[in-house]
């Protein structure tokens, strides 16, 4: 019976499952297993189902002795993983996209209204009691931005991309996006294409990243692109920390450059650099986006059912490599 390490607590009823078929090793106290840790157990395994709180590297690669066949990771995103050594080791890697589109899109939706509207500002003011000593200004109390009539540009018009179009449209928003190619007229759903990020980002109101992380996709809002937002753009990030340089967004928002950000994924998660903790017009969440129960359990059970299919000769749900 081949012997699986699960590197985090997933769902219950994945585990369970998981036991029906496997020798199973459960964290039940989710405790994260540091990386030097997990080099030394590993080689005990055939299989291992992993999370993004993982960290993967090349040294683990080099350590092992041959056993471990299969790392099904819990998420989209498997850049905690060095992709590389795996395919060398001809070990297979997957994840779970698609099951947590809905989630995801729905706190793209969350960011939009909370950084618009100076949510994070209005509910620290009635946490603190300190709303009963602010002058009740018509034009001035917590005055935001609406968000009908605005336009959303969105950068990588993947599935998650769409779903969040769909959402926003509901808001009355027009929609704009930069792609790798041109979508067919019923995925566009009315969007309009640019080709090139530079002449999209001068006409948002909004910029939502929906992107993976990838060394073409690292950094994509930099200095440079950022400048060509106007004064009262959004940002808006659900994808990966990488796609966007943490200084020059922090001076942008300090200098009163663009409006306000809201961010739900950072680099160096979770150290983010804390300049970000200190901006009032900078929304943040601890990358939550896929956080729902029926997300998280979906995704669990992909990840069993990868290993099952692994190890019973079936075709792999989603294989990345």
């Amino acid at each position: 019976m081949p012997k699986i390490l699960v590197s985090r607590k997933i769902s219950d009823l994945a585990e369970e499952k998981l036991k029906k078929e496997f020798d199973v090793t459960l964290n039940l106290k989710d405790q994260p297993i540091p990386e030097s840790e997990l080099i030394k157990i590993i080689n005990k395994y055939d299989g291992m189902i992993s999370t993004g709180f993982d960290k993967i590297s090349e040294n683990f690669f080099n350590n092992l002795n041959g056993k471990l066949k299969i790392i099904a990771q819990v998420g989209v995103g498997y850049d905690n993983i060095f992709i590389k050594a795996a395919e060398q080791k001809k070990i297979k890697v997957t994840n779970t996209p698609n099951v947590l589109n809905e989630a995801v899109a729905e706190t793209t939706i969350l960011l939009i209204l909370a950084a618009s509207r100076r949510v994070g500002e209005a509910y620290n003011l009635v946490r603190s009691d300190n709303w009963k000593n602010q002058k009740p200004d018509l034009t001035e109390f917590m005055i935001g931005n609406s968000v009908t009539g605005k336009t959303l540009g969105i950068i990588g018009m993947g599935r998650i991309g769409r779903i969040a179009a769909k959402s926003a449209k509901a808001f009355g928003m027009k929609i704009i996006y930069y792609n790798r190619n041109k979508l067919s007229d019923d995925l566009e759903d009315g969007a309009k294409y640019y080709s090139d990020l530079n002449s999209m980002l001068p006409e948002c109101d909004f910029v939502s990243i929906h992107t993976p992380a990838t060394p073409d996709t690292k950094h994509i809002l930099n200095a440079s692109t950022i400048s060509l937002l106007n004064k009262n753009a959004v940002v808006i990030n659900t994808s990966r920390g990488s796609t966007i340089d943490d200084d020059a967004l922090i001076d942008a928002l300090e200098n009163k450059k663009i409006y306000a950000a809201g961010l739900d994924v950072f680099n160096n998660e979770p150290n983010l650099d804390n300049r970000y903790t200190k901006l009032d017009n900078c929304f943040v969440l601890p990358h939550i986006g896929s956080a729902t129960h029926e997300t998280r359990l979906a995704m669990s059970m992909m990840a069993v059912d990868n290993i099952y299919c692994f190890f019973n000769n079936k075709p792999l749900i989603s294989e990345v490599i």
